[in-house]
């Protein structure tokens, strides 16, 4: 082929060659910068990356999920099953509407007091002890030689280990840090120096044993036991249900059931307890009324002894005047005694007042004997509940400690009632019989002359008459009351009792093998993705299109499919690939523009990535389209181009440049119309520099005015300075990167070179786009409906179009 032009405009189909007023506007396909635009950072995450990162590693996930159901199915046999149990413990709940203070007649406890009764260590201690509940075997087959083992009140906690020797004669009881405790003949006691009272049968005592378990102290163990119990009352109060859940069903129903018996037991004797010291309260103000009654009915005894001998001149009335009981004399001699009786009660009052806030505390007894704080509705009923919360206590204290909260309300109620309610009732009845004393006072004051002269002989024999009806009144009330809490005492029936009995559940709560499948499938999925999506955020290789476009800077313009030679479907392939190739051709063309040929450097970031692939099937795509193209493998170091188009490698362009062939040898006419090649010629180690000498730049000025379309393979561009070079004499590159293979971090630090060199760079082509990859959006660009591929009418006849071949594309 010869390198002289005619002097006309040699190449008409060239659109550049046209002027600018009759160039159409370009059709672009969807691969320029219109289409992948630079895409800008955001908070949401792009689930088609996180979906192609996860399926290209869907190995690793699947191995995941094989793991983590592998790791749940393990999980199956550690984790035992959960079950639960419950009884239910019937409440005497009094009647609301009966309440005369904080405590109901016909119930002990308050309904909240229930709950603190049921995780009390008056209950919970027996019960951890019936069941044996502080010791814990390591086997569950030596639970049976440990049922024996009991505790002293000091008790050494820890790990033990009881070891029988061969012959079957002796034992030895260590600790697990190794310090001995005991040794002795089989048939002694065993664990004394620990706090043990164990004394197990010979039989279970077998040669070379060695049972091994835990032992806690039992407050330890009810503390535990109260923080697994879970307790339910109705709102009001008649029903106490008690659930507890563990992995052996036998042994947390024996354990409700011996909380349900203990509860019931403390219980009653709480209600015995209280019915005792409520006798024994009783007991003492019945003395002290009994004693009142007797020094009352020894006063007016004595005084009329005192008064039977006293001379009666001074008649009150005149004579018959008692005896036919003017109402005028009976109402100011009652008026009188009334006064009096008034005076003695203010008095007694104050004594009692004066005495509660004297020593800190309130006699019952002193209040009960006056006249007037038995006839105050309000403070009989706050001394009947005194002494009912006082018994309460009483019976409290015998059962809980002073912290246990039931003492306390319990304290704190009779607290309220003798340094609040009472004293304050008190005053106000104190303030009433102050004003009584007063008004009866100026009313006597007032009466006739005459009725003044009544004897206070009389009066005060009238007064102490009725103080031994007061007295006896209290006795009698005091007495019933006392015979009343005696037969309560002697018949007293629990407010509780059992209803329903734990039984052993056959299903578990809760079906923990499902469960642990599930969390281990769950967890496995989540292992592999977040595995896959490591590695992916790891990989520095190119897999996205927003790395080119964000990360390069770089316009997409063109995606090239993966072309699979082994199967059937390869013609299909090579047909999409042709079609991906004409797109590619009409965006270089219009990225390029419209001066001169078109001429461009075509590189990639390195090897394998497909550079010398494109290169061929877009320069046979311009010579297919009526350009004039030449392609130049400049790639002196491995250029195949020759291999593709079945040409020799010798001479070639390093011939030419170091002057041992002339332009017409090393220009190739190929086997495709209007497509000519320059191979790589002869390998040499300054091959490269070769590409930097002036008669590089001869052989590019020399080729500008003869061809449409130049097209230069270079080597890649981390291969040294060749590409450089090349996109400097040329002023344009094309850059190729393979998906899944070209790497990012080496592709950026040479975009930053060229950066700095007078080099444009067009944009990117992303070859070996696999449609079921992460481009796989990109097929919608390059794919075609099926039966709508061009071809020839006498294709059917065996009649091929050269265009229809495409070098090198089972090779990429």
């Amino acid at each position: 082929m010869t390198a002289s032009v005619p002097p006309q405009d040699p190449h008409p189909n060239l659109p550049a060659r046209r002027s600018s007023a009759e160039l159409p506007a370009p059709i672009l396909p969807n691969y320029g910068p219109a289409a992948y635009p630079q895409e800008e950072e955001s908070g949401a995450p792009d689930f088609r990356r996180l979906l192609a990162a996860v399926y290209r590693h869907k190995w690793l996930v699947i191995l995941g999920v094989g793991l983590g159901v592998g790791a749940g199915v393990g999980a199956t046999h550690v984790v035992k099953p959960v079950f639960e149990t419950k009884g239910t413990i019937w409440i005497q709940a009094g009647d609301s509407r009966d309440r005369t203070g904080p405590i109901q007649s016909a119930q002990l406890l308050e309904q909240y007091a229930w709950l603190d009764l049921l995780k009390s260590y008056a209950v919970l201690d027996e019960a951890v002890r019936r069941r044996h509940l502080f010791v814990q075997p390591k086997l569950p087959g030596d639970s049976g030689i440990l049922r024996g083992l009991g505790l002293s009140d000091r008790v050494a906690a820890g790990a033990y280990t009881l070891t029988i020797s061969a012959a079957g004669d002796s034992f030895a009881l260590a600790r697990d840090d190794g310090r001995g405790l005991q040794r002795g003949a089989v048939g002694d006691s065993i664990g004394s120096p620990a706090g043990f009272m164990w004394a197990p049968a010979r039989a279970d005592l077998s040669p070379g044993r060695a049972v091994k378990f835990m032992v806690s102290n039992p407050r330890d163990a009810a503390r535990a036991l109260a923080q697994s119990l879970r307790a339910d009352i109705d709102p009001q109060g008649n029903f106490l249900q008690i659930g507890l859940a563990g992995e052996d069903p036998q042994e947390i129903t024996e354990t409700v059931n011996a909380v349900l018996d203990r509860f019931v037991e403390v219980a009653a004797e709480l209600k015995r307890e209280r019915l005792t010291e409520l006798t024994r309260i009783l007991q003492g103000q019945l003395d002290y009324a009994a004693q009142n009654l007797h020094n009352s009915e020894i006063a007016l005894e004595n005084f009329r002894v005192q008064t039977i001998t006293l001379p009666t001149d001074r008649t009150p009335v005149t004579p018959g005047l008692q005896e036919t009981r003017d109402p005028v004399f009976t109402n100011f001699f009652n008026m009188n005694i009334e006064k009096e009786q008034v005076r003695v009660d203010r008095e007694a009052l104050e004594r009692a007042l004066a005495q509660a806030r004297d020593s800190g505390g309130l006699s019952t007894d002193a209040f009960a004997t006056i006249g007037a704080v038995q006839r105050s509705p309000e403070m009989s009923v706050a001394l009947k509940e005194l002494t009912d919360k006082q018994a309460e206590l009483r019976a409290l204290r015998l059962r809980y400690t002073e912290d246990a909260p039931p003492v306390r309300r319990a304290a704190e109620g009779v607290d309220s009632l003798t340094s609040r309610t009472i004293p304050r009732l008190g005053t106000q009845l104190l303030g009433q019989l102050r004003a009584r004393e007063a008004a009866l006072s100026e009313r006597v004051s007032t009466t006739s002359g005459e009725l003044q002269r009544i004897p206070p002989r009389a009066i005060e024999e009238a007064r102490l008459e009725r103080q031994v009806g007061i007295a006896a009144s209290l006795y009698t009330n005091l007495q019933q009351r006392y015979e009343e809490a005696r037969l309560a005492e002697a018949s007293a029936i629990p407010d509780v009792r059992i209803l329903d009995r734990a039984g052993v559940p056959e299903s578990p709560l809760k079906n923990t093998a499902i469960r642990m499948l599930l969390m281990g499938l769950v967890g496995g999925i989540g292992l592999g993705i977040g595995a896959a999506l490591l590695l992916d955020r790891l990989d520095k290789r190119v897999r996205y299109p927003d790395q080119i476009t964000r990360d390069m800077g770089l316009s997409i313009l063109g995606a090239v499919p993966h072309v699979n030679m082994a199967n059937g479907s390869a013609k299909e392939d090579a047909a999409q690939v042709l079609e991906a190739v004409r797109g590619l051709r009409l965006s270089l063309v219009h990225a390029y523009g419209s001066a001169g040929p078109l001429f461009v450097t075509v590189t990639s970031p390195g090897a394998g990535d497909g550079k010398s692939f494109i290169t061929s099937n877009l320069a046979l795509s311009f010579a297919d389209n009526g350009h004039r193209t030449l392609l130049l493998d400049c790639d002196v170091r491995r250029g195949r181009q020759h291999e593709l188009f079945k040409l020799g490698r010798k001479p070639g362009i390093t011939d030419f440049l170091s002057g041992h062939a002339t332009l017409e040898q090393v220009i190739r006419q190929t086997s495709y119309a209007g497509l000519s090649v320059v191979p790589s010629g002869t390998r040499t180690s300054g091959a490269p520099e070769l590409l930097n000498s002036p008669a590089m730049q001869q052989l590019l000025v020399a080729v500008r005015s003869s061809f449409d379309a130049i097209l230069v393979d270079s080597p890649p561009l981390g291969a040294g300075v060749d590409p450089f070079l090349l996109g400097t004499l040329t002023g344009n590159i094309m850059l190729v990167l393979r998906t899944g293979l070209s790497d990012r971090s080496l592709a950026e630090a040479k975009l930053d070179m060229l950066q700095r060199l007078p080099v444009r760079v067009l944009g990117a082509v992303l070859n070996d786009v696999r449609p079921n990859d992460t481009y796989g959006y990109y097929h919608q660009y390059y794919a075609y409906l099926p039966g709508y591929e061009a071809k020839d009418e006498g294709e059917s006849a065996g009649i091929t179009r050269p265009s229809q071949a495409l070098p090198g594309a089972a090779k990429r």
